[in-house]
């Protein structure tokens, strides 16, 4: 029963919207609506049903293509009043009542009187339609949706009809992403959306206006429709120009657990300062990504690298913001940020930020081989204690130097430190309980890294309609320091025991220097056709420098260097690529066919040995569609190997399981296709799209493994033909929203892939294929934000199978669910409550294949417009918690199991400054568990 109890309450969701529907369905008004003189149907006009008497709004549609609307779910025996509204038209009033006996009223063809006179000037004020179509502009009166008093902009968009709001913050609009938020036409929170939809309150909005964002068509004029983004451009009661806002809190609980930090941003006119402090030993960030990302000043300066668990942990530009390392954690970081924007067109970025992590991590891996009837099986049992601690300076300067002309700069400098203490146990069976061998391995490890990059964009448009040039060039020097000391002893039982010592130190540096300048220029020939031209050119210089020494006995003193482990790699060399193609528009189609003309120039000089130099030319064909919502593209992607890769030394560092590199590998060339449709249907409120990637792949790196009879495996990477990869996944999300109080949405997903790579296995080649399906149910309900409720539900299969009988076939099931409710009654308390539930079908023996995970909490809301708040919450009630997964790679399956935090209470005091901390309780809550 427990397997089938989240799909019973995700089914159960599901039909809420239905049952909700066929409820509250007692009268109908529909009709048609067109222009008086031209008889054309008139699309995306408003049609407001009030009550007569108070004339408070009841509900409202909008028109579709065909002029026709349907307005359900309207009472009986109530004097109603409908307005139709459209811009550039007279309006049109209607009174009318439905009754039991006549439920539903058409008033047939509706024509409409076009008028010179603003529609301002004839509404009365309380009858102000919800929305207004102004050429290419929609715009919502906010006094028309209504909203919990410490709502935010974000909670506002919810409830307009179009708009969705995932849980990271990210607008869509009829399924259209939104790039920008301006407060009365300016950019007055930069660039990044959330900054303002996420921070400031519903209650001062009189109107938000969405519109195709000019800059993207004005760069791209044949962009197609799907993928304009949008602007929201917020309508003040009373300008917003200077103010404060963000959040301190502090907690503490049982097992010495604790959380705290701060987070603020201070802004007048158009300068923001932001700074942000945390620390917890909690596994997770101290802020959500959002919160990092908008008020901590990343989407301002840009991000080039993100890192996500799964969990929640995050990382931005190699700086982490907690929860990012695997076991028991404690994050701490902080930082500042400044924006400003000068009256000549430049803004300015500038910021600080520093991440640290102490992470204990215990962890079981389990590997099975299968070959034959024989089993290979490696268990490795690690205890890591790791510290780490990054800093990040960097800034953006954007610079409009007129009209049709941009340039942007972004310096950044990098500084990381990274050190570890591990012991790890590994003991290798065949056909257990047979054991071939046993390691003890201690091993302290250290990284220092330093980067310094910059990059510069420029962009010109010319007075000629899609003519331009964009400039886009990167600088990046990087050094890593790495020291690795392995204390090992090995214990091998065939064919008599013996017993092997290692103990060395292994000092890898690697020196990186990249510069990449690319030009990309749009001459238009005639209306529908365009030239395209396209110059990439890279210089890269590598050097890895490996040197390893044995311990001198009478010293204890690493300085014995071992030549056969120790060698220097330096990679010199450039890649260039000119793309020339024509872009052919045809109404909604859109061909773009080019050719790309690739060189490789690569010399790899060993310190002992000979010089290798690689020289490759190609040419490859390209190709872009987009037809309406279609969109298709072919690319031919060249890859070349790691410098790790190439270098001519082993490395032993665990004695029992070897690697080598190839200093002969060629650089792999993939075959590529990319499908994508996407669709939003505004009349039934439904998203949905399809997706699907392919790829073949010659000269692939694969991994040439080998077991010997003392189970000491090899691994050497190789290059192989006729591996294959293929992604694709579909997706839908419908919305229901009723009175503006009940939001109802149901989706679901499905992911698939193949895979079929070559298998080298001793003495054996073999293609393995491996599929992958991965359903998903979502359903979510909000009644008038006083109640919320969300259940996911995921199955996972995964299958590998073998062209040689040698490999036998493996196989796995596993089921996910999140279940999640949210009770905002009474005033004051908000009760909260999630599930997690993890099912494996087959673990290794003695790992554990399932587990539950139950938080609960309550917070209690007090002072002035609720900015303080007292949490109490309970992680993990059942005390079942844990991280553990199952992998299928080659003819391996692996089985991982990790310590993880379990059951502990925490009490939490937080202080919004100056209430915008929004709605308390859910997934975007930054209490998040």
């Amino acid at each position: 029963m427990k397997h089938l109890l989240p799909l019973l309450l995700l089914l159960f969701t599901a039909t809420l919207p239905m049952l909700a529907h066929a409820q509250n369905a007692k009268g109908e008004l529909a009709g048609k609506i067109s222009d008086e003189t031209s008889k054309e149907p008139l699309s995306y006009a408003t049609v407001s049903v009030y009550n007569a008497q108070d004339t408070t709004l009841i509900t409202f549609r909008m028109s579709d293509d065909n002029g026709i609307f349907k307005i359900p779910g309207l009472p009986l025996e109530s004097r109603l009043r409908a307005i139709i509204t459209m811009m550039g038209y007279g309006v049109y009033r209607h009174e009318f009542t439905l009754t039991a006996a006549q439920p539903i009223l058409n008033l047939g063809e509706v024509k409409m009187a076009a008028s010179s006179t603003l529609l301002s000037e004839v509404l009365i004020v309380a009858e102000t339609p919800p929305i207004l179509v102004r050429n290419d502009t929609v715009e919502f009166n906010a006094a028309s949706f209504k909203t919990l008093p410490t709502a935010l902009v974000e909670d506002l968009l919810k409830k307009l009809p179009g708009v969705s709001v995932d849980n990271s913050g990210n607008i869509m609009v009829n399924g259209k992403a939104v790039s920008k938020i301006l407060v009365d036409g300016k950019e007055f929170f930069g660039s990044d959306p959330k900054i303002a939809s996420r921070n400031l309150p519903a209650n001062v909005i009189e109107k938000v206006q969405v519109m195709n964002d000019p800059e993207a068509l004005r760069r791209d004029p044949d962009m197609p429709e799907m993928d304009i983004p949008q602007v929201i451009n917020l309508k003040f009661k009373k300008g917003v120009k200077k103010g404060l806002f963000g959040k301190l809190y502090g907690g503490a609980g049982t097992d010495d657990r604790y959380e705290g930090g701060g987070i603020l941003n201070m802004f007048r006119d158009t300068m923001q300062v932001s700074v942000l402090g945390y620390s917890n030993n909690l596994n997770r960030p101290g802020f959500g990504f959002e919160d990092i990302s908008r008020i901590g000043g990343f989407d301002r300066s840009g991000f080039n690298s993100v890192m996500i668990r799964s969990d929640g942990g995050f990382a931005l530009n190699g700086i982490s913001f907690g929860g990012t390392e695997e076991g028991i954690q404690q994050s701490s970081g902080g930082g500042a940020n400044f924006n400003t924007v000068f009256n000549n067109g430049i803004t300015l970025n500038l910021q600080y930020f520093l991440g640290g992590i102490d992470a204990d991590l215990r962890q079981i891996t389990n590997s099975s081989q299968l070959v034959d009837e024989d089993t290979i099986t490696s268990r490795r049992v690690r205890n890591q204690f790791s510290k780490s601690t990054s800093h990040r300076i960097g800034g953006k300067l954007d610079w409009k130097i007129d009209t049709l002309t941009d340039l942007s700069v972004t310096p950044v400098v990098t500084i990381a430190d990274i050190s570890s203490n591990q012991i790890a146990f590994t003991n290798t069976y065949g056909n257990f309980p047979e054991l071939i061998n046993e390691s003890n391995n201690t091993q302290f490890y250290n990284n220092n890294t330093l980067t310094l990059g910059n990059d510069l964009t420029l962009s010109r448009n010319f007075r000629k309609k899609g003519r331009n040039l964009t400039y886009y060039g990167t600088y990046e020097y990087s050094t890593i320091l790495q020291d690795q000391v392995n204390n090992a002893e090995n214990i091998f039982f065939r064919p008599e025991p013996a017993i092997t010592l290692l103990d060395q130190l292994r000092d890898n540096d690697t020196y990186s220097t990249k510069i990449n300048n690319s030009a990309s220029y749009n001459e238009p020939i005639s209306k529908n056709v365009s030239a395209v031209f396209r110059l990439n050119s890279e210089y890269f210089d590598d050097k890895n420098a490996l040197q390893t020494y044995d311990a001198d006995p009478e010293t204890d003193e690493y300085t014995l260097l071992v030549p056969g482990l120790s060698n220097e790699l330096k990679r010199t060399g450039w890649r260039n690529y000119l793309t020339t193609g024509i872009k052919w528009k045809i109404k909604e189609l859109t061909v773009q066919p080019a050719v790309r003309f690739t060189s490789l120039d690569i010399t790899n000089t060993f310190q002992k040995n000979p010089t290798i130099k690689q020289d490759f030319f190609y040419v490859f064909p390209t190709l872009n569609v987009n037809w309406k919502s279609f969109y298709l593209s072919y690319n031919v992607n060249l890859r070349e190997p790691n410098a790790t890769d190439l270098q001519p030394v082993i490395d032993n560092t665990n004695p029992l399981f070897i690697n080598y590199g190839n200093p002969e590998l060629k650089p792999s060339v993939s075959n590529s296709i990319y499908l994508n449709y996407r669709k939003y249907d505004t009349k039934r409120s439904l998203n949905y799209s399809v997706y699907m990637n392919g790829e073949i792949s010659n000269d692939a790196v694969t991994r040439q493994r080998t077991i010997d009879a003392f189970g000491v495996q090899t691994s050497r990477p190789v290059n192989t033909d006729g591996n294959w990869r293929i992604n694709s996944s579909a997706r839908f999300l419908k919305d229901f929203k009723y009175d503006n109080n009940r939001q109802y949405s149901i989706g679901g997903s499905i992911w698939a892939s193949y895979t079929r790579t070559l298998v080298l296995f001793n003495d054996i080649q073999s293609f393995s294929q491996t599929w992958s399906l991965n359903p998903t149910l979502d359903a979510k309900m909000n009644l008038d934000d006083k109640v919320e409720f969300n259940q996911s539900f995921t199955l996972r299969h995964q299958q590998s199978t073998y062209e040689d009988n040698t490999f036998r076939s493996l196989k796995f099931n596993t089921k996910t669910s999140r279940s999640e409710i949210v009770i905002r009654l009474p005033k004051k308390l908000v009760w909260e409550a999630t599930f997690d539930y993890w099912y494996n079908s087959n673990m290794a023996p003695g790992l554990q294949n399932n587990y539950s995970r139950l938080n609960g909490s309550v917070t209690y809301l007090f002072m002035k417009d609720d900015r303080a708040q007292l949490k109490l919450s309970v992680f993990d009630v059942l005390d079942q918690n844990l991280n553990a997964y199952r992998n299928i790679r080659e003819n391996i399956i692996e089985d991982t199991q990790t310590v993880v935090l379990n059951r502990y209470g925490m009490l939490t005091f937080t202080y919004n400054i100056r209430n915008f901390g929004g709605k308390v309780g859910g997934r975007s809550s930054m209490f998040r568990f």
